[in-house]
């Protein structure tokens, strides 16, 4: 996962009203358009992918894959560079999310995952763990963290500014919600680790009770300050999560960035959310599918007098809208939005900035063969360029798409 530092500033010379959601136009000099990706496919059987990330399992310098799928109990990981499949746990079901990590501190990557998933039970499941690394990735022992119904994403970030790393956990639902309203606040939570991890209770801190239908998450420094911020991505659109306290006092400071859609529920709100920049000293934008789970590609940027973001839509074509990440692959200083969905069509897309006719532009990643459901960024042969690996819900695929540059 890419963590962006961006640096708000105010848009100039940048007409937002223009008209975007084209398809390889102006393919031209310095349009801000970019290079070629080699499509490697490391696995074509893996059923129902959910979530994909990055991490040395083994600790030999070179990040590997890892996935999870709400489908089968088998947890995979794929080594860098012969991708070769190995499994890594198949003692858990409804596995949702996985945050890699050296947990316990012993040189080597761990994981947290949630698991016993499902938006039909938010009375029970949602188990949180952690796998002890216990031999490079040959041998796994499972700890209890906790459980909150329908836990749905996980992260680490350090949140009290204490130098170590807190795990982040968002639910999707609140206890008790039911569809179509799903009408029930989400336990929004993080959990300090213990000295002794493995025998020790994590504790528990709330960061609000009030979000419905949460689907997404993004850690952020934002306005280019030290400390991590959240933004998430619900029901009632995109909001900004700051610490304003000091040392171990964690106070959030809840802001509301972007509306969302604002059709009925359940096709309401904000399904995925990024955070990229236009150009080192440019302005931020946030970029969002909605609604949940939606056909929109839709991005934010700050209105002239505050209050919330200026919305604009760029795509509308999406079927299932599951899978979106903002960074700047071909180095021009102006982070893509990368961003797929899972229905028919089964299609993930980069949408690039045209400097020259300041417009959005689409270019095709994968027409047809990937279900997005997850995506993560990785420079897996350390060329400079970040590279983009996903994982395909009803293609049942993990690919990388390695970007071979300009």
């Amino acid at each position: 996962m890419i963590l962006i530092a961006p640096i708000i500033a105010i848009v100039i010379g940048l007409d937002f009203n223009r008209s975007i959601n084209k398809a390889n136009a102006n393919k031209g000099n310095d349009t801000g358009g970019f290079h070629k990706f080699n499509r490697m496919i490391i696995d074509s059987t893996f059923k129902g992918g959910y979530q994909i990330k990055s991490a040395d399992i083994n600790a030999d310098n070179l990040p590997d894959l890892i996935a999870v799928s709400t489908n089968m109990p088998e947890i995979f990981w794929y080594e860098n560079p012969s991708w070769e499949r190995h499994l890594l746990y198949d003692s858990t079901t409804g596995n949702i999310d996985l945050a890699p990590k050296d947990i316990d501190h012993d040189g080597d990557i761990d994981l947290a995952i949630a698991c016993q998933f499902s938006l039909n039970n938010s009375i029970s499941g949602g188990h949180v763990y952690w796998l002890e690394n216990e031999d490079r990735g040959k041998s796994w022992k499972r700890h209890f963290i906790d459980s909150i119904p329908t836990s749905h994403r996980l992260r680490w970030a350090d949140l009290n500014g204490d130098a170590n790393e807190e795990l982040i956990n968002l639910p999707i639902v609140g206890r008790g919600a039911t569809r179509p309203l799903y009408k029930s606040g989400v336990e929004f939570c993080y959990y300090t680790v213990p000295t002794d991890p493995a025998r020790e209770l994590w504790t528990k801190n709330v960061i609000d009770n009030d979000l419905e239908m949460a689907h997404g998450l993004q850690l952020v420094h934002w306005e280019g300050e030290p400390e991590w911020s959240v933004l998430t991505a619900s029901f009632e659109g995109v909001h900004l999560y700051r610490n304003q306290g000091e040392g171990q006092s964690v106070m959030w400071n809840k802001t509301q960035i972007g509306s969302g859609d604002v059709k009925p529920r359940p096709m309401q709100g904000s399904s995925e959310v990024g955070l990229g920049r236009f150009g080192k000293s440019g302005s931020s934008y946030v970029a969002t599918i909605e609604p949940w789970h939606g056909n929109q590609v839709v991005f934010y940027v700050p209105g002239e007098k505050g209050g919330l973001w200026k919305r604009e839509v760029i795509d509308t074509t999406f079927v299932d809208g599951h899978a979106l990440i903002c960074s700047d692959l071909n180095q021009d200083g102006v982070d893509e939005i990368i961003a797929g969905h899972r229905g028919p069509g089964y299609n993930l897309y980069i949408y690039y900035w045209n400097h020259l006719n300041q417009v959005w532009e689409r270019e095709d990643l994968d027409r047809g063969g990937m279900s997005a459901a997850g995506l993560c960024l990785l420079d897996f042969n350390a060329d400079g360029y970040l590279d983009i690996a996903a994982c395909g819900s009803a293609t049942n695929n993990v690919v990388l798409y390695e970007n071979l540059g300009k």
